[in-house]
Order: structure tokens, then sequence, then C-alpha cells
């Protein structure tokens, strides 16, 4: 396992001092438009309103209405929100309220004692918004001068719910008309409709938490949250929340409050990097042997390393009589056992034994390949000493995250697959599917990777379409075609993010453009929730090396398997 970085949100405060009279906003701070109705059932005071882009919108009050003494006679302390707090801390506000029922009610602003407020001086919580759009997406990134232009000038689409666009403000100044407003139920609805292309995307914001799998985060002037030495003091769509009223109020307030500080813990988050095919073999063996065993991962190293829970699908068995490489060998295959260095510097955590290869050099060899992982402290799943070893997930818990890892080999041959007393692959069985939703059901997020037919296209045919469909029924968290040697497409289906196949990760079939592009695919996992993929890419060279994809080259790929996903 790796270290995770831990970091500090340091954030740009707003507003002035805080009194029993809250301040005026500063002019470019005075859009607020209402949240939604309270649970509690009550909701927020009517106010004036303008429209914007169609969209009706509450016009900026010249003042806040000053907070209310507490009186002695009546103990109970009113509490609200102002306009521009997320509606994931209003909610936690609200449950902090219910369950101090003696000492505090919920309330209207203009009632109330306390105020929970963007404009306080001292902050309460800290909350990390994320620029996105929508999955098939081709820019990467945007500087904030570029969002400033998209969120003032209508340079792009841009669509938030009211909050975020009131708490945005401040930061990204007053929102041109070509900004949309929606119900924060619909935004990812409209977002998807919206996109003019897969290189010209719509944009939203939307705080960290409320990320999902079908967004793709786009860094900000070079800074995403994602990433694992990700610096948030230096991100600028960050607010502050903190509590404003009378101050003994306040003081108890802040004394009592046990809700959230934050939407970004670092503590909470677990990044996955899950690979193609890998096979030592033949020319690409014979390359590392050439220019050195760590020589293949030089590119592509960093991005496993940087992932807390790193997997590699070896589908060939490491033997201490494995001839040298023959470049142009058949198809029988082994390993040199140094060549295991080159998966432990890349620093895996877990390796998948579903591959059609396994058994070629002998089940002897096989067992032996598992006592070496075993020895070098990794997990294996999809594949054992048999079958029962074979059925068996490999079960991760990180920062709080429980993570399963299950898969089978569908296409065979036979005696790649494990028996009752042999080694090999787990097959594919009806079994399968009650697994996953049984590791589900005890609360983890299960990872399903698949030795399916190889299919040499970017669209996955029917067939492959339905059998991962089947497994994201049973509650697959995410699904990976392990077999595909030729990169393949996506889809989101029953709340599950398919990947077809990432390509090859080191192996020598360079006769055609789609096995040498490969996909590093990078889950960010948050407080047991699947948030987002991130997609690295590389192009394989000199038949064993992945070398990062040039702009021009990952855009010609992106676009190519989003055509492909029906995107």
């Amino acid at each position: 396992m790796k270290k995770i970085f831990s970091t500090l949100l340091l954030l740009l405060l707003v507003g002035c001092k805080p009194t029993v009279t809250l301040p005026t906003p500063a002019p470019t701070a005075v859009w607020p438009p209402t949240v939604p109705a309270l649970s509690v059932g009550q909701s927020l005071p009517a106010t004036a309103t303008g429209v914007v882009s169609g969209t009706a919108v509450p016009e900026a009050p010249p003042s806040v209405t000053p907070l209310d003494t507490p009186n002695p006679a009546s103990p109970r302390l009113r509490l609200a929100t102002d306009t521009a707090v997320p509606t994931t801390f209003i909610s936690a506000a609200q449950q902090f309220a219910q369950q101090h029922l003696t000492q505090y009610s919920w309330s209207e602003p203009d009632d109330a004692h306390l105020l929970l407020t963007t404009r306080s001086e001292r902050p309460l919580a800290r909350w990390l918004y994320t620029l996105a759009a929508p999955f098939p997406t081709v820019p990467d990134g945007l500087t904030l001068a570029e969002l400033q232009t998209a969120w003032q000038a209508g340079s792009l689409p841009v669509i938030v719910s009211e909050s975020t666009a009131t708490a945005m403000t401040p930061i990204l100044g007053t929102p041109g008309t070509a900004v949309q407003i929606v119900p924060e139920g619909e935004l990812r609805e409209r977002l998807w409709a919206a996109r003019p292309s897969a290189t010209t995307p719509s944009l939203t914001i939307l705080p960290f938490d409320q990320l999902a799998p079908d967004l793709k985060v786009l860094a900000l002037d070079g800074q995403s949250p994602l990433a694992a030495d990700f610096a948030p003091e230096n991100y600028p769509l960050t607010i502050s929340i903190g509590v404003a009223g009378e101050e003994t109020a306040v003081t108890q307030f802040r004394a009592q409050w046990d809700g959230p500080t934050t939407n970004y813990d670092p503590a909470k988050i677990t990044r996955i990097a899950l690979t193609g095919v890998t096979a030592l073999v033949r020319a690409t063996a014979f390359n590392m042997e050439r220019s050195g065993i760590l020589w293949p991962g030089e590119e592509v190293g960093p991005v496993l390393r940087a992932a807390d829970i790193a997997h590699i699908s070896n589908e060939v068995s490491f033997a201490p009589d494995c001839p040298y490489p023959d470049p142009i060998g058949g198809t029988t295959f082994c390993s040199d056992d140094r060549y295991l260095d080159l998966i432990l510097d890349m620093g895996a955590d877990v390796i998948e034994l579903t591959g059609n290869h396994l058994n070629d050099w002998g089940r002897d060899n096989t067992r032996r390949t598992i006592e070496m992982y075993e020895t070098a402290g990794l997990l294996t799943y999809g594949g054992g000493r048999d079958l029962t070893a074979a059925v068996t997930p490999a079960l991760f818990n990180h920062n709080g995250n429980r993570i399963a890892f299950v898969g089978c080999n569908s296409f065979g041959p036979a005696f790649a697959w494990a028996t009752a007393t042999e080694p090999g692959a787990r097959p594919c069985d009806g079994a399968l599917p009650t697994e996953i939703a049984t590791l589900r059901e005890q609360g983890y997020l299960v990872f399903v990777t698949l030795q399916y037919t190889e299919y040499y296209q970017y669209a996955p045919p029917p067939d492959q379409k339905q059998f991962f469909q089947e497994m994201a029924t049973a509650g697959a968290t995410a699904l990976s075609g392990s077999q595909a040697h030729h990169a393949q497409g996506f889809a989101f289906y029953n709340n599950a993010f398919i990947h077809y196949g990432p390509g090859n990760l080191f192996f020598d079939q360079m006769d055609m453009m789609g096995t040498r592009q490969t996909f590093v695919d990078t889950y960010v996992i948050v407080d047991g929730r699947l948030v987002s993929v991130e997609l690295w890419t590389g192009l394989i060279e000199n038949y064993a090396r992945p070398r990062q994809m040039t702009p021009a080259e990952r855009a010609q790929l992106l676009q190519t398997v989003f055509q492909a996903s029906g995107w």
C-alpha cells in the first residue's frame, strides 16, 4: 500500500468580522438565489425575482436583517442558513438541530438567532468545489481565466445549481445570461444534454462530495482534486462556511458543532489503478533483456505507484527453466523469474490470474508463481492453487473503504482453468453474480475483471455487452475487460462503470493502432463511494514500453472510443 497524501484546506475567507448584524455583501457577491424548501417543512422567505437564462432567481437584498438576541425565557436558539450554503451542509445542520431539539430549532433567516453563512470571518467548515464536464470529454482542464470567461460571457455552456451559483459569484463574478440554473437532481442529465461535442464540453461546478463517475473532473490551472498530490490551499474553488449571530450563541454553537468541517478529506480517499493485459514474453521480454527489466514501466510506472491499490493482470507464469525470449516465438508462454521485478517496481498490490496462458508452462509453475506473489506480499484473485482459491476474492480495507476484486475466464481454453485440485484461472459460472451481490451486501465496492472473448475492435459487440451488463446488474461497482488486447469503449449500466477493454499494458502486439493504445484507469473512491474515473492514455513502442500519448494522440483515441461507446 502506498502513503496517502494528507493536506490541509487553507482557503480564501469571504466576508468581514461577524457581529449581531451581518454585513452587506460585496458587489461581486450579491446574487443569491433561493434554496429548495427545507426538509422540516419550512422554506426560506420569498423575495423579488429576476431572470437569468430563463430561470427565475432572486435579486440581492440591500442588506441582511440583524439577528435577534436570544430570549432567556425561550432557551431554544433558532438556526437558519443563507442561500450560498451547499445542500449537503444544510442537511448536516438540520440533522444537528434535530439531535439537539432542546437547544435548537430550524428557522427562516429573518427570524434566526444563528445564521450559517459564507459571509463569516470565522470558518466552521471549508467546502471544496470541482469543475467537471460529462465523462466523454476530451479536454482535461481549463485555466481560471477561461472558466471566468465561460461564467461571465458564455463561451461554453455552464450548468449549476442555485446554491453553487451563489457560492461561486464572489470567486468568478456575476454569472452571465448563458449560465443555466437547474435543480440539483436534474444537473447531470441537463449537463449531458447540453454538451456541444466531445471537444467542446458543457461545464458544471459542484461540491466535491457530489461528484459521480459519469462526470469528468477538469483540472483548474493544472490542479485536480483527484490527484494524489493535490494541494487544496492553492485551489480557488473553495468557500468557507461560518456562523453569525450574538456572540454567546455563536460560542455555544461552535462548541457543540459535531457536523462536517470539510467535504474533502484525504483520509477518506482511495485510488485504484486498473490495467489491461500484461504478458512479459516474446518481443516484450526480448527488449527487456536488451534495455533493462524495468525499462517498459518508465513512463507508466508513476501512474500506478501514485495509486493506493495498483492492479496488474499478468497472464503468464514464471518458470526457472524459461528459455531466453524469442521475439517472434509462438503462443506457449513463460516468463523469467527476474521479470517479477518489473511488476514490483510498478507498485503492484493485487495480481489478476484470469489469463489464458497461466498454465502454458505447466501447473507446477503456476503454483510456484502464486507462491512468488505471496512471498512478495501481493494478493491474487481470479485464479489460484485450486478452484476454491480461484473463487476467493481479494479484499482490501483502505481509509475506511472496503474493496473487493473478483474475476473469471469465460473464454478458456479448458487447460487454463482451475479444478478442484489443480491451479489455474477461475472459469466463469453462474455463481459469480450471486457472489458479487453478497459482497455488495457486505459493504464492499466490487471490481469485476473479466477474461472474455478477444475482439479486435473499439466497439464491444452485443454478446460482450450482455455478459458485462449481467455482472453490473448483480451489483458490480466497476467492470473491466482484461481480455482486450485492443482498446475498447465504455458504458454506464445499473450504476456501474464499464470499460470493455483497457488494451495491452505490457505486450508486443504492434501490428494495429488499437493494440498499441492502452488505458490505465484510476478509480477514485471517497467515503465508500466511487466518485470518478481518470483515464491515462499510452502508446506502446518497441513492442514493450507504453509512453504517455501526445495531446493529439490522446484526443484522437478518446474521440474514437467515445464514438464507439455511442456517445
